[in-house]
């Protein structure tokens, strides 16, 4: 079955992040009283599909224009809203939001940098005239960007009740050489400001700030998948807002609500995007199958995900790949799901060709072309470095796993059986390092031991 496009945000929607709004909201109480101990800048780290969009628009508006100015009831508080991704399809642009275009980005991609000047010019005039700075718009950006820094610190001086939120959606995501200009023409002089709060959000490699406001002298977060419960709330809220589903939904208990959350859970690993997809294909296709008489609460306990289900939300996980590169990049992901705790140059060769059913010989195998490969997985935000060995998102990693386990069964066990025979051959071979290959030999091992006690009947139940 095709997949429903996710919900765009909607303040009704959201759900959790308390801790997150409280960072910002304290943040904006200290900065108001002149705190020098408060950081001004928060940054909001996370995988692929936990909801990092949302939680900035959802500090913009709602968050900054009705919870905040209760709480500083004297100041005036000016959030301004720049996302560098475009919108996404059917999210109306609001007051004080800025956002790239397809165009912009493609060409941001390609390290276009005659573009960079002309995109930060409009940018920085659009920042201008939101704060009532009135400069000539089509000055050079140079220009316009002193001018700017000026007079906002002057703007600053002359209301000492004037807060500004400046909120940063998709940064890391961005090619760096644009971030240097960003930095360079308008994040520098912001950050230097008193009563200036910057928030960014993104995922992938940290960019590595010239400034020491935003390289050093800043809070980090990193959001988490939600638990059982939050995710039912989601489906609650999500679903119960669908026309086409709402009647159905309202009447599930919240036992089945829970049940449902968990399974969805099991399958994506709580992230707020692969929520919405799973738990949206779960209700549609037990309505589809629904025997007259039945209610769906009944149909959900019984219904299993297809595998294309699971595979249409892998793609939708994978779109942010330039097309030219996501096939042979989905083959590399395919290989490396089933390490959960990530991977080095030297395993990628064993579960590449384990993935083809061939021996790791020849030139495609060799250390050169796997760091090559690894660079590119890179390069997607999708993978990075922690503690000493690359991982692959969980949001992504959990889903191509499961379609893997329910289509292409043999496959893999064959990539287990692979990690598990190179894993205890490497414990042979280097005593030093024994108990770490040990271990991931016990974790695969154990694993297959798991899934050969299940019937293909009890295995796709368990999906």
């Amino acid at each position: 079955m095709a997949l429903t496009d996710p919900p765009v945000y909607r303040p009704d929607l959201f759900v959790n992040r308390e801790n997150e709004i409280k960072a910002v909201t304290n943040a904006l109480q200290n900065i108001a009283r002149g705190d020098s101990e408060q950081m001004r800048t928060i940054v909001f780290r996370g995988e692929r599909g936990l909801g990092k969009s949302w939680l900035a628009l959802h500090l913009h508006r709602s968050v900054l224009r009705e919870e905040a100015p209760r709480m500083l009831p004297d100041y005036r508080i000016v959030s301004l809203f720049v996302s560098l991704s475009p919108p996404p399809e059917g999210l109306t642009v609001d007051e004080r939001e800025w956002h790239i275009t397809h165009d912009d980005a493609h060409r941001i991609a390609g390290e276009d940098e005659t573009h960079y000047e002309a995109l930060l010019q409009k940018l920085v005039a659009w920042v201008a005239e939101q704060l009532g700075i009135t400069r000539a718009p089509y000055a050079p950006v140079r220009d316009l960007s002193a001018w700017l820094a000026q007079d906002v610190k002057q703007k600053l001086e002359s209301e000492p009740h004037l807060v500004i939120c400046l909120i940063l959606d998709s940064v890391f995501e961005t090619n760096w050489s644009f971030l240097d200009h960003l930095e360079r023409y308008l994040l520098a002089a912001f950050a230097a400001l008193p009563r200036v709060l910057i928030v960014m959000t993104g995922r992938g490699r940290p960019y590595l700030w010239k400034s020491p406001y935003l390289r050093t002298e800043r809070e980090e977060q990193s959001l988490i998948p939600f638990s059982t419960e939050q995710v039912a709330e989601q489906i609650r809220r999500s679903l119960g807002n669908a026309p086409d589903l709402s009647p159905a939904v309202a009447d599930l208990s919240d036992e089945a609500l829970t049940r449902l959350a968990q399974r969805v859970i099991d399958l994506g690993g709580g992230y707020p995007l692969t929520n919405e997809l799973l738990a949206s294909a779960f209700v549609r296709q037990a309505l589809d199958r629904m025997p007259e008489g039945e209610n769906l609460e009944q149909a959900l306990d019984r219904e299993t995900i297809s595998a294309d289900v699971l595979d249409a939300v892998a793609r939708r996980l994978l779109e942010v790949i330039p097309e030219e590169r996501r096939d042979r990049l989905r083959e590399a992901f395919d290989a490396l799901c089933v390490l959960k705790d990530g991977f080095r140059e030297n395993e990628m060769p064993y579960l590449l060709a384990a993935l083809r059913n061939t021996q790791p010989e020849g030139s495609a195998y060799t250390i050169a072309a796997m760091r090559e490969l690894r660079d590119r997985l890179i390069e997607t935000n999708l993978v990075r470095w922690q503690d000493k060995r690359y991982v692959l998102d969980e949001a992504v990693r959990t889903v191509l796993e499961q379609y893997l386990k329910l289509q292409r069964h043999n496959v893999w066990r064959r990539l287990h059986e692979r990690a598990t025979d190179l894993y205890a051959t490497w414990a042979q071979k280097y005593p030093g390092s024994r108990g770490y290959y040990e271990q991931r030999a016990v974790y695969h091992r154990g694993v297959l031991q798991k899934d050969a006690g299940y019937s293909d009947e009890q295995r796709g139940r368990s999906l």
